[in-house]
């Protein structure tokens, strides 16, 4: 059951409002809650002085985020889940309508990618034991199983964009590389709506920035992978401007077993755990394209991901390799703040 708590920072200072354009003094809002498996973060900074209002808009942002990641969990008890049961079934599944916007956009996405992201992984997912850190394995699944799944997918229709998908046996979709990107921007959006243009949304490692705080952006920290504590410490840091930073990394879920790490991140191409790669960021306006992109890119590994992500028009990327080397492109490396020494190659 989820108990969340309205804590407001009231951090209150003069400062030039970018947006407003007029000095004023501002108050920084902060509302936590949990959903889709993390700790949602979100922080709006205005001059209004009506707590009521911001508290109405925060409770409203929850509870749309709440219900998309009910709807959009590949095995909750929401919309995708009903769908997927009946594709492994067998059966033609309709798409369902609160979520036909985010299933053209993924597969938009995933044809750019030429399938290096693969919304249709989480028969894959669950085999491997990452849908839940309960069934985590301490040991990989038997490669016959992994490729009956892979020549499902091979053998499943492509999504046209209609009402319907399948008969698609052994296939089943997962938005957990683009939904968290997907929502973060629909409810900045909310927020812009609803006279607050100034804020940001933190879903565990997709940051969506918008507007200003104190006449400056926002500065977004990029956790640090090697450090191996329980505490996160930022490695970067950057003003996204109006943009998403969306981290993909192995050190959230993962296991090793007879010395090889294998991490969530999986390659739909083969149905193996991508290697290569400690953690992928990408910076771009449009936060679904950060996240699905950037699972592709951790994918592609350390010699492609350059190449992926100039043929899909990302020029602010991130890329720590397994040891520990920081590949980046030059737009970001004019960009980005380092907080300790690394070793570093622009790429691109």
């Amino acid at each position: 059951m989820v108990r969340p708590q309205l804590r407001h920072a009231r951090d209150t200072q003069p400062g030039a409002n970018a947006v407003s354009h007029f000095l004023a003094r501002q108050t920084t809002y902060r509302h936590r809650y949990l959903a889709m498996g993390t700790t949602i973060t979100v922080t709006v900074v205005s001059n209004r002085r009506s707590r009521r209002e911001v508290d109405r808009v925060m409770a409203e942002v929850q509870q749309d985020m709440i219900a998309f990641g009910r709807d959009a969990w590949a095995w909750g008890p929401g919309a995708l889940s009903a769908f997927n049961q009946k594709l492994l079934a067998g059966r033609t599944a309709a798409v369902p309508p609160v979520l036909k916007d985010l299933f053209a956009k993924a597969w938009a996405i995933r044809e750019a990618c030429r399938g290096r992201f693969e919304p249709r992984v989480a028969a894959l997912v669950r085999l491997w034991g990452f849908d839940d850190p309960a069934r985590l394995r301490s040991v990989p699944p038997q490669a016959d199983d992994i490729e009956t799944l892979i020549e499902a997918l091979h053998a499943a229709p492509e999504y046209d964009g209609g009402a319907s998908y399948g008969p698609a046996p052994n296939v089943a979709w997962d938005f957990g590389a683009i939904g968290k990107g997907f929502i973060v921007d629909q409810m900045l959006d909310l927020l812009a709506r609803a006279g607050f243009p100034d804020a940001t949304i933190d879903a565990g490692g997709h940051v969506g920035a918008r507007g200003y705080r104190d006449g400056r952006p926002w500065r977004v920290g990029i956790r640090d992978p090697f450090d191996g504590g329980e505490q996160e410490y930022v490695l970067a840091s950057v003003q996204p401007g109006e943009r998403s930073v969306v981290t993909h990394g192995d050190e959230q879920r993962a296991f090793e077993h007879q010395g090889r790490r294998y991490s969530h991140l999986l390659d739909p191409l083969s149905g193996w755990p991508a290697e290569g790669l400690r953690s992928l960021t990408v910076i771009h306006a449009d936060g679904a394209m950060a996240d699905a992109a950037g699972a592709a890119l951790f994918v592609a590994g350390p010699q492609h991901w350059p190449a992926l992500a100039h043929q899909l028009g990302l020029d602010r990327v991130l890329a720590l390799t397994s040891d520990g080397e920081a590949q980046l492109t030059p737009m970001l490396a004019a960009e980005l703040s380092w907080k300790r020494e690394m070793k570093i190659r622009v790429v691109g």
